[in-house]
C-alpha cells in the first residue's frame, strides 16, 4: 500500500513539472523590460525653462562648425536646454547649418548670407512655440561708408519679429559688432545707429537686442554703449549683473570678459525672470575645442 502511494505521488509530480496542468498551448510570454532612459550628459548644467515662459539665447558658435563632430554636439546642447529662440553668430558653413536644422526635431531656422562673409548671423527657433511674423532681414543693408564702418561690410544687424504661443510679440535684433582694441569708435557708431533705429521704428514694441557686442558694458572711462545706459527709462542691459559679477559667470572665458549681451526695452522690464550664462563646458570637458570659445547667454521672460 505504501509503495503504490509513493508511485502515485511521483507520477503526479512529473506531470505537473511538465506543464500537464496548463490549458493554454501558447502561453503569453513575459513582456520585455522597459528600456533604460537615455541619460542627458548636460543634466547637471541645465537652467530652468518652461512652456509658460519665453527663453531667448544668444550664442556665438565660433566659426561653426569647428570640427566634424560640432554639428552633433550643437544639436545635443540645443535639445538639452530647450530654449525657444537662439540668435547665433559666426556661422561659417551654410550646408552644416542646414544639416543642424534638419537634425533638430521641431526646429526651424535662418542664416543670412552676405557675399564675402564667413561669419554669418542667424536664428534658430522652436516651431511649437514660435511663429515668425516678419522674416529675418538685414538692417542698414545699404553699402555706405557709415554702415560699413559701424558693422563691417558683411555683418549687418539681423532683425526678426516673432510671436510666442502666449500671444507675446517680440522684435529681435542680433548683432556681431567689430572686435578688439582700436575699434571702439566703430562699436560706438553701431550702438548709436541701433538705438536710433529702435527709437524711430520700434519705440513701443517689445525689443530685444542680443549678440556678440565685443565690448564690456560695466562702468568704464570710454563706454561705447553709454547711449543705452544713459537712457535707463527705456533700455536695460539684462546682462549687467553678470558683467558686474564674478568672472566665473562671464560668457567669454578665454579672455575673461562679459561681451555677449542681451539688451531689452522698457516694455519688457517687468517680464524678466532671470538672465544667466549657460555653462555646457561644466559637463563637457572639450566644449571650447569642439564647439565654441563663447558660452551661450539666456534670458527667461514671462509671457503676457
Amino acid at each position: 500500500m505504501q509503495k503504490k502511494y509513493w508511485l502515485f505521488t511521483l507520477v503526479f509530480l512529473l506531470a505537473t513539472a511538465c506543464g500537464g496542468g496548463s490549458d493554454d498551448p501558447n502561453p503569453t510570454p513575459d513582456p520585455d523590460p522597459d528600456p533604460e532612459p537615455v541619460e542627458n550628459p548636460y543634466e547637471d548644467c541645465l537652467v530652468e525653462v518652461s512652456d509658460n515662459t519665453i527663453e531667448l539665447v544668444t550664442w556665438n558658435i565660433e566659426n561653426f562648425p569647428q570640427l566634424g563632430s560640432t554639428v552633433e554636439r550643437v544639436e545635443e546642447i540645443i535639445e538639452s536646454y530647450d530654449a525657444d529662440v537662439i540668435a547665433v553668430q559666426e556661422i561659417k558653413s551654410l550646408d552644416d547649418f542646414a544639416d543642424l536644422i534638419e537634425a533638430l526635431d521641431g526646429w526651424s531656422g535662418h542664416v543670412e548670407h552676405v557675399s564675402g562673409s564667413s561669419q554669418r548671423l542667424g536664428y534658430l527657433y522652436k516651431e511649437s512655440e514660435i511663429t515668425v511674423v516678419t522674416a529675418p532681414m538685414n538692417l542698414f543693408e545699404e553699402s555706405t561708408k557709415e554702415y560699413d564702418d559701424a558693422f563691417t561690410s558683411v555683418r549687418r544687424p539681423l532683425y526678426m519679429r516673432v510671436e510666442h504661443t502666449s500671444g507675446t510679440v517680440l522684435d529681435l535684433i542680433t548683432v556681431h559688432l567689430k572686435c578688439c582694441n582700436g575699434s571702439e569708435d566703430r562699436r560706438r557708431s553701431a550702438s548709436e545707429l541701433i538705438k536710433a533705429y529702435i527709437d524711430d521704428n520700434l519705440s513701443t514694441d517689445n525689443v530685444v537686442v542680443l549678440g556678440d557686442f565685443n565690448d564690456e558694458i560695466v562702468d568704464q572711462t570710454d563706454n561705447v554703449f553709454q547711449n543705452f545706459i544713459d537712457d535707463a527709462d527705456n533700455f536695460k542691459f539684462a546682462t549687467m549683473p553678470l558683467a558686474q559679477g564674478p568672472s566665473s559667470e562671464w560668457s567669454y572665458p578665454s579672455w575673461p570678459s562679459q561681451i555677449d549681451q542681451i539688451l531689452i526695452s522698457n516694455e519688457l522690464f517687468d517680464n524678466e525672470i532671470y538672465t544667466t550664462t549657460i555653462k555646457p563646458g561644466g559637463c563637457s570637458v572639450d566644449y571650447s575645442n569642439a564647439v565654441s570659445d563663447h558660452r551661450p547667454v539666456i534670458i527667461s521672460l514671462s509671457a503676457n
